[in-house]
């Protein structure tokens, strides 16, 4: 066992490294903070290793690893097994990579590591399952139909190589897998498991608090059983995309402009060390003063801008940049094509900056020395992925620049991005720039996701444009950062305490807590500026646009305190709106400062205000396209919450609000409101006196005493059925089906306790019953839909191929014929779900901003409860299985809840014991 080195200074963790005898490469992480111990294994193969006629095989096999082991054969032990012990589980399959992970409570951790670590020695690949997960990856497929992401991706595998595989479909689905019977597709997933999950194509993390000495054996005992076997050569893969210069227009369903400019260029992969891309993707993705961002912004021509690398397959990549255009940018395209291409050349003709490397050396350095904790099952997937492509010397260094990258190479990168290397896609509903496609427009349909496209040469000479541009030549290369943090000194250490209330005046309060026992020079401030009263639906829009129209404005003096560690957020609620600021509190205060001066002075421009609508009347229309299952959530806390209004009532509002109406809104409460802030981390008591004494002066003329206004519930009445029915442009069914508490919206802890742990004692045996055996559907959950007091349980399914009104019959039945007497719940399983819920609420904080965010709604609300925590914790300890009977069996066996059902596609003539409910 060999200690990994290269950590950061603030990182208690200890990393180590060994090898077993069958050539498994494991890393051994002892986390001191680790209360759900995890692990991850990793494996470097995925949809590229997919034979050609049977796509999705590699996914198909990692959903048939969990159905079933040789020492552990029942098709739901280990999801059973994860769930009743606290933990959680899943696995992904991507292009070049599958990785399989959980977590679970400490004391559970060896059994699920044998039960784990069997995935990989001896699955059954039960034949009997194999057809019924062909359905659940088809109807994960299916869920993702209108996903716009996922249709505008497959289109734009069409520009690819088609001898590449990153040209082929990957997710898989009933065409490309139930196309053999079962027991030959059985074999083909044995050939795979065997050809691709051998020890040394493989990289297992361990986890946990225990030392690495410990969890070293814990591999050995449960790991050395997976069988060496020789693992072939994985060919080199050809080019990406082959010859450049290629132009995409693409048909979307949803009111959305995108341009995306892309370019080939070598894999990153191996550069971890210098990352040159990230010289580019620095200054083309800045949003600064002088940057492409802020200029094309201030012609308002785009809303949004992302530059990166992506489909990098060790052998090539592309670097991208991604647009998300207004109205007045989709006509404007061709200035917004010569704004990029005339950066890109000013970025080619300039010296290479010492200046950004330095800042994006300094950056990276200090983003991984300040990292915030990291979960266990976080931390185990991420470095079982890293490892497979930087190896386990290199590892923990692989996540900062340790050396400024080479000129060569940055130029190199640079000469990358020309006009015979130029891959567009342009989306949108009905406008296609016809002039930037060199010959007709010839649409193809993409059957997959029933998409249209059409595929030609671009006619825009890059290099030409950018020659042709009066632009200067500095265009689009941003100024220094002056907010790189200078002191990174910490506080003396000190045991933390409650918040302090240090300023206390009639509408103006400020709280302070030093909070340094995270060793990092960091910190949070917090401004609640509360004023609505008995709002309107009108004045909700009013408050969203104000906050939409403020973080438009301040944008671009945000961006260089964001790059430099300091965020910031300004947002609306129920009361009114809270400005918050993260990350390195050197210079911190005065950027909080500044952003409440802003705020004071700030109305909102016509044309911005004209934008801000297009972009919510946009999300509005497109909130059909969303997956059934998100909308069944969505529409529960509009249906259950008092003051929603549905899309059409918004959209009839917003339409008819004017630049005058925003700003008279503005200024009413601007000059009204009772403000309450929260400074914590590692600033002193004087720096926290400074920031008060310096807002109190700035608002004191401002300042009321606001009365907090809490979430307000409709009224549910017990035995009460109620229905709420949406629409969706997926042919999916969706249901959530839920039980409301009909208290007022006042029960104990203990009573919204035992909602938790009703959740936790039904939530295997429903998703294993409903996804597993009977295959309804992909998306198969129990949820805690508890709102403020009022304790609920959701049953949320989303199938392809059953009605609403079947779904909701076995849901019934699944709820009629689960008995809850003394005998039909074992202390043992209750004494199992009690703890894992526990261990929830036992569960500290790893961070200052977790600490903080806890912290903060006790200080805005009026009672300060800064133990409720303790008090959720006392509940669960003090609770026993005769109280929680008797309480499930007042509102379940005796139906004194109320049922509310959200769903699509439900007949009319099924409503007759369902009271209709709308959303106001």
């Amino acid at each position: 066992m060999q200690t990994i080195s290269g950590k950061s200074p603030s990182d208690q963790h200890t990393y180590a490294h060994t090898t077993l005898n069958n050539g498994l490469s494991v890393i051994l992480v002892s986390d001191p903070q680790a209360e759900r111990p995890a692990a991850s294994l990793a494996i470097k193969s995925g949809s590229y290793s997919d034979p050609d006629k049977h796509l999705g095989l590699a996914h198909l096999l990692e959903h048939m690893l969990f159905l079933g082991t040789e020492k552990y054969p029942e098709a739901g032990a280990y999801q059973e097994f994860i769930r009743e012990h606290g933990g959680s589980h899943n696995a992904y399959t991507s292009a070049q990579l599958t990785n399989y992970y959980f977590d679970t409570l400490p004391e559970t951790y060896p059994e699920a590591l044998d039960r784990f670590a069997q995935f990989f020695i001896a699955p059954t690949l039960d034949p009997a399952y194999i057809e019924r997960e062909i359905n659940a990856v088809d109807s994960e497929y299916r869920a993702k139909l209108d996903n716009e992401q996922r249709r505008s991706n497959q289109a734009m595998k069409t520009l690819f190589n088609p001898e590449h595989p990153g040209s082929r479909f990957t997710v898989g689905n009933i065409d490309t897998l139930g196309n053999i019977p079962a027991s030959q597709l059985r074999d083909l997933l044995v050939n795979f498991f065997e050809r691709h999950y051998t020890p040394d194509n493989m990289v297992l993390t361990l986890t946990a608090k225990q030392s690495t000495e410990t969890l070293a054996a814990y591999a050995r005992t449960y790991f050395s059983g997976i069988p060496a076997r020789q693992n072939p050569t994985t060919p080199e893969l050809p080019d990406l995309v082959g010859d450049g210069g290629k132009l995409q227009f693409f048909k979307t369903n949803t009111d959305k402009s995108t341009v995306k400019f892309s370019f080939q260029i070598p894999s990153q992969t191996e550069k971890y060390d210098t990352q040159p891309a990230r010289y580019l993707s620095y200054v083309l993705g800045d949003e600064s003063q002088n940057s492409l961002f802020a200029h094309l912004k201030q012609h308002h021509w785009v809303q949004s801008l992302h530059a990166g690398v992506s489909q990098d397959d060790g052998q090539q990549a592309l670097f991208s940049i991604s647009m998300r255009l207004t109205d007045e940018g989709t006509v404007q395209r061709s200035k917004v094509a010569e704004y990029l291409f005339k950066t890109i050349d000013n970025l080619k003709k300039a010296p290479i900056s010492k200046q950004y490397l330095s800042e994006t050396k300094t950056l990276s350095l200090l983003n991984f020395r300040y990292h915030d904790y990291i979960t266990p099952i976080k931390l185990s997937q991420i470095l079982s992925s890293r490892a497979l492509d930087v190896g386990v010397e290199h590892l923990l260094n692989s996540f900062h620049i340790s050396e400024s990258a080479d000129k060569q190479d940055i130029q190199a990168l640079l000469n990358s991005l020309s006009s015979d290397n130029l891959i567009i896609q342009w989306q949108h509903p009905s406008i296609f720039p016809k002039e930037w496609m060199d010959g007709d427009i010839k649409w193809q349909h993409e059957p997959l996701y029933n998409s249209d496209y059409a595929n030609g040469k671009p006619a825009l000479n890059q290099e030409k444009i950018a020659s042709d541009s009066v632009l200067p030549n500095d265009f689009g290369l941003p100024a220094a950062n002056p907010y790189m943090p200078d002191n990174l000194d910490l506080l003396q250490a000190k045991t933390p305490s409650l918040p302090e209330n240090i300023e206390n005046q009639a509408g103006f309060d400020f709280w302070y807590k030093a909070n340094t026992q995270y060793q990092k020079p960091t910190g949070m401030i917090f401004g609640y500026f509360g004023f609505l009263e008995n709002p309107s639906t009108r004045d909700r829009l009013l408050l969203q646009l104000w906050a939409k129209l403020f973080n438009d404005a301040v944008s671009e003096s945000t961006y260089q305190p964001y790059m430099a560690g300091l965020g910031y957020q300004l947002y609306a609620h129920g009361n009114g709106l809270t400005l918050r600021t993260n990350g390195y509190n050197d210079k911190q205060g005065d950027y909080f400062y500044s952003l409440v001066e802003q705020l004071m002075a700030f109305r909102a421009s016509s044309k911005r205000l004209s934008i801000a609508k297009q972009d919510v009347l946009k999300g509005l229309s497109n909130l059909e396209s969303q997956p059934p299952y998100a909308l069944a959530r969505h529409n529960f806390s509009q249906v259950a919450i008092k003051g929603n209004a549905p899309s059409d009532a918004l959209k009839e509002l917003v339409t008819d609000i004017s630049t005058d109406d925003i700003n008279r809104f503005i200024s009413q409460h601007i000059q009204h409101f009772q403000y309450i802030g929260y400074m914590t981390g590692n600033f002193s008591k004087t720096d926290a006196h400074g920031l008060a004494g310096k807002i109190s002066r700035q608002v004191d003329s401002c300042l009321y005493k606001h009365p907090y206004r809490y979430v307000e519930l409709k009224q549910f009445e017990a035995q009460q059925r109620y229905i709420y029915t949406f629409n969706t442009r997926s042919d999916d069914n969706a249901v959530l089906y839920s039980l409301i508490a009909t208290d007022n919206n006042n029960a104990t802890y203990a009573e919204r306790a035992n909602v938790r742990i009703l959740s936790q004692l039904l939530g295997a045996r429903f998703y294993n019953e409903f996804r597993t055996e009977k295959q309804y559907g992909y998306i198969v959950a129990v949820t805690n839909q508890t709102i403020e007091k009022t304790p609920a349980i959701g049953f949320l399914v989303q199938s392809p191929n059953t009605s609403t009104e079947v779904l909701v019959t076995e849901i019934e039945r699944f709820i009629d014929e689960t008995s809850w007497t003394d005998e039909d719940v074992s202390d043992k399983s209750f004494e199992q779900a009690r703890k894992a819920v526990l261990a929830a609420y036992k569960k500290q904080p790893t961070s200052l901003r977790e600490d903080a965010l806890e912290e903060w709604p006790h200080i805005v609300e009026p009672e300060h409860n800064f133990k409720d925590r303790q008090q959720w914790i006392t509940a669960l300890e003090q609770q026993t299985k005769a109280a929680f009977l008797e309480f499930i069996n007042m509102k379940v066996e005796k139906d004194q809840a109320a049922r509310l059902l959200i769903t699509n596609k439900w007949h009319a003539d099924k409503n007759e014991d369902w009271k209709p409910l709308k959303i106001e």
